[in-house]
């Protein structure tokens, strides 16, 4: 170092290479401020949501007519390739819009995405359809997503699992090398919509992300039941308004912490 300090006073090629030095110092530090916010705040390589709803539906009606028709979509969504019916019938519909799923049953509806960047769209569109059908009852909601990411070796890979299940207390005694294969948190939500929260984490199961950690989480909200005949899609719809944006996020903010309290041994 002090062999540096008094090389960076020299002049070299008419160039300051004190402040040459110091630049270099710069750029070092930059890297180790993003190396460290890409522990501490890694990025999902994939994410997606999916909104459940439980409750009494006509799934014949959900066609994207019917959505072109109440304003949902517009004409080119609707003639867009991306548009698809694989089923619309009494018992059960599926179809796809421009990137977002619906299916439903006669107890379920659920819409999801594959393509985070399409989440508020999908919270529009819940508020949209229970809008038009208020008079539908409904008993139950669930705010899931999940988030996918790569894990830079098999090595950390498997720490994370050690960490999460320990396997020295009971797992190692009753089978040869044990591994993690689901771990799921539940945890009472408290406040206005009083419910639970599950936390779960595995690992990738997609070859693209291997080795990989794959983190879900699930918002459940059961609506009081005297709301059911009355008064229920306004509750359902205003629990939407308010925890969806930290129900989408969740995934991620319990992935953020596994990886910033779980470090890799090269730390």
């Amino acid at each position: 170092m002090v062999a540096l300090a008094q090389y960076c006073k020299m002049p070299v090629c008419g160039v300051n290479f004190s402040l040459f030095c110091c630049r270099i110092h710069e750029f070092a530090l930059i890297e180790c401020i993003f190396n460290e916010m890409a522990v501490n705040n890694p990025t999902p390589v994939a994410e997606g949501l999916e909104v459940v709803v439980i409750g009494s539906f006509n799934p014949g009606i959900f066609h994207p007519a019917w959505f072109l028709h109440q304003n949902l979509i517009d004409q080119e969504e609707a003639d867009s390739q991306e548009t698809k019916v694989n089923v619309v019938g009494r018992e059960v519909t599926e179809i796809q819009i421009c990137g977002i799923k619906l299916q439903s049953l006669s107890d379920r509806l659920a819409v999801s995405t594959a393509n985070i960047s399409q989440a508020a769209r999908i919270e529009d569109l819940m508020i949209q359809i229970f809008t038009l059908l208020s008079h539908i009852p409904v008993t139950a909601c669930g705010i899931n997503a999940h988030a996918f990411y790569s894990v830079s070796s098999r090595q950390f890979w498997h720490k994370i699992g050690h960490t999460l299940v320990p396997k020295e207390l009971i797992w190692n005694e009753l089978v040869d090398s044990p591994g993690m294969q689901s771990v799921t948190i539940k945890a009472p939500r408290k406040g206005e919509f009083q419910g639970e929260i599950y936390l779960t984490v595995e690992p990738s199961m997609d070859p693209r992300f291997d080795p990989g950690l794959f983190v879900r989480s699930n918002y459940h909200y059961p609506l009081p039941k005297e709301t059911l005949h009355s008064g229920s899609t306004e509750l359902l719809m205003k629990f939407i308004k308010t925890e969806f944006g930290k129900a989408s996020e969740m995934a991620k903010v319990t992935a953020n912490k596994i990886f910033e309290k779980i470090r890799p041994d090269d730390d």
